[in-house]
């Protein structure tokens, strides 16, 4: 640094000598100027050159951050790489409602809660034997009121089918009813074959075909046809309710009969949520809706609800309350209705 500084000083000293000769001088010659020039050029670079050749001689300290640094980025690079994190595709509507992963506690529960359910008799989808009485009582929207007794009996065959027979006694009576006002008597057998599809502890599909005959012993205790259509019934366990989701659909179309009645297309959508409470007590909350395609699509709204207990072995009673929300005067709705009844499930054979 100081000798830079003794040979800068020099410098201006020559320059400075050179300008005042050339003050005395009355004429100078056209290369001394520029040799001034020159000099003077030279004496700027070196003032420019030298203080960066002397910060380059000197040694730079390490910065104090990178110091920090240092280690921290070292140790990332030595660990090894995180892998990516697994973003799973969103599931559509109708594979959320079909099988779903669980742990292998939720499986254990979710098939203690199917063992349950199958014999309370209030999974439909299970491969059980049944007989089963109830009755309900109908204070219809025409102002009329109705009881429907039916005799139910399941047949389970080889575990996976399952042979359903239903034999209603149905009474009723309506004052504002043109001509008869009342009637009681046997009404349309119907029958069930069903085949369970799918079937583990959390999941579970039965498809079946349903079928009705004119059996009624009166014109106004049954349809007067011939009718057939699919049903299809699931269960899917919900984990964090500890109860079973049960959809159930069954479309119900004549064949034939008598060709005076009117002809018959119904869609019936149930959906339920089957709930266990303590050792014996069972719930189940549910809603029917109902479209008659051969009255211009319309449709019915009804809620119900159930609460049942396990009696002594098999043996269990209920009664299901229920109210019409819309759509009161098709055949199938009401106003509001009480149904109760006893039931006793055996094994499959």
């Amino acid at each position: 640094m100081i000798s830079w500084r003794i040979h800068l000083g020099d410098g201006i000293e020559q320059a400075w000598n050179v300008i005042c000769a050339s003050r005395g001088q009355t004429k100078r010659s056209r290369g001394d100027f520029v040799q001034v020039c020159v000099w003077l050029s030279g004496v700027m670079a070196l003032v420019m050159v030298c203080p960066l050749t002397g910060l380059g001689q000197e040694s730079s300290p390490e910065s104090p951050v990178m110091s920090e640094l240092e280690p921290a980025l070292q140790a990332e690079l030595d660990s090894p790489e995180a892998e990516p994190a697994v973003v799973h595709p969103r599931r559509g509507l109708f594979h959320r409602l079909g099988p779903q992963l669980v742990t292998p506690e939720e499986q254990d529960q979710a098939e203690r809660l199917r063992n349950l359910a199958a014999k309370y008799g209030t999974d439909p989808t299970a491969i059980v034997g049944r007989v089963q009485l109830f009755s309900s009582f109908y204070n219809l929207h025409s102002g009329g009121q109705a009881i429907d007794t039916i005799a139910r009996v399941d047949l389970p065959f080889r575990k996976n089918l399952l042979l359903r027979f239903d034999a209603p006694f149905l009474k009723w009576s309506d004052p504002n009813r043109p001509g008869i006002t009342s009637t009681r008597g046997f009404s349309d057998v119907a029958v069930t074959a069903g085949w369970r599809a799918y079937n583990t502890p959390e999941y579970a599909i039965l498809l079946g075909v349903i079928s009705t005959m004119p059996t009624a012993a009166e014109t106004g205790l049954g349809l007067g046809k011939y009718t057939v259509g699919p049903t299809v019934a699931t269960t899917r366990f919900l984990p964090l309710w500890e109860s079973f989701l049960i959809g159930l659909f069954t479309q119900q179309m004549s064949l034939g009969g008598d060709s005076a009645r009117r002809s018959v297309n119904v869609s019936k959508f149930t959906g339920q949520i089957n709930s266990f409470w303590g050792a014996r007590w069972w719930s189940v909350a549910q809603t029917v809706w109902q479209i008659d395609w051969e009255r211009n699509a319309k449709a019915s709204l009804v809620l119900e609800f159930e609460v049942g207990r396990s009696m002594v072995g098999r043996w269990g009673v209920f009664v299901r309350p229920g109210v019409g929300i819309f759509g009161r005067d098709l055949v199938g709705a009401y106003d509001w209705n009480v149904e109760a009844g006893v039931r006793y499930i055996f094994p499959s054979f």
